[in-house]
């Protein structure tokens, strides 16, 4: 299937973020190549990018211009980059509007928070050193099983992931790891997260961990796609979290829940927390 993508302009780079973590949203496509059957994204996606998940990206080609005016007029603060697309999809190798974004943002003062499930971003470490600690870069992994190919079909191996993560943090840039969405009788096994809670360990990453969030959209397509009714329940979760937490503890790695992280607005909370709500 090809890609079909289609070149816009826009008014307004940042936007108020709609994640406590982030002050700031910084998209510079809509829609996303990865095609993600979870995603909750194409749910705050309108007209063609959405319909056709996947299958269509609408790129901002003017981005660039917008955001070197917009920073002079703004407070500085943290910017998510992206929130409801993958700002390292395969056709940033042609636009290079997250990196050119990056180099705006930080030149600029602001903070600013990648996440990604692409190698691509360490075309950027030049960039990501220069920023030093205004940067941090996060790659989602939702599992190191093949079972990612029915959820994430077109992204990038697990492996390929696990090996970027591991170039950033030895290169002083740092890192996270975003564990989710994890979706019952899909991701939810020992097999699946163990292995990245040591890959946690080894690049002294921390790991961030999400429930699968029902969307309407997603919930459908995994139903008929896989079989599987992802809709989580209280005691499925507390099971998960738990045994999540005793094998962090485990490795030593420090490892929250998405809920600590809107409630701390930082990454130094514990998953513990959740255990007692």
């Amino acid at each position: 299937m090809s890609l079909i993508i289609r070149e816009i302009k826009v008014k307004k780079a940042l936007s108020k973020s709609g994640l406590p973590e982030y002050d700031y949203a910084l998209n510079p496509y809509l829609g996303c190549q990865h095609g993600c059957v979870y995603c909750y994204a194409r749910d705050f996606t309108s007209g063609e990018p959405a319909t056709r998940w996947g299958e269509v990206v609408y790129v901002k080609v003017n981005l660039i211009e917008v955001l070197s005016n917009e920073v002079k007029g703004v407070r500085r603060g943290i910017v998510g980059l992206s929130t409801i697309t993958d700002p390292y999809q395969p056709i940033e190798s042609k636009y290079k509007l997250s990196r050119g974004a990056l180099g705006i943002l930080c030149d600029s003062g602001f903070h600013v928070s990648v996440q990604t499930k692409s190698a691509l971003v360490l075309r950027d470490i030049d960039l990501l050193r220069q920023c030093g600690g205004m940067v941090d870069v996060g790659l989602t992994i939702t599992t190191m099983r093949d079972v990612f190919k029915l959820i994430e079909p077109n992204t990038q191996a697990p492996l390929v992931r696990a090996m970027t993560i591991r170039k950033l943090a030895r290169a002083g840039v740092k890192t996270w790891i975003f564990l989710g969405p994890i979706i019952p009788g899909i991701n939810d096994s020992r097999l699946d997260y163990e292995p990245i809670i040591r890959l946690a360990k080894e690049t002294n990453s921390q790991l961030i961990i999400d429930r699968f969030r029902p969307r309407k959209t997603a919930v459908g397509l995994i139903k008929s796609k896989l079989g599987v009714n992802p809709i989580p329940t209280t005691d499925w979760w507390r099971r998960t979290i738990s045994e999540l937490s005793q094998l962090c503890s485990s490795y030593g790695v420090n490892c929250i829940t998405e809920e600590d992280e809107w409630r701390s607005r930082r990454r130094d909370g514990s998953i513990l927390d959740y255990l007692h709500d």
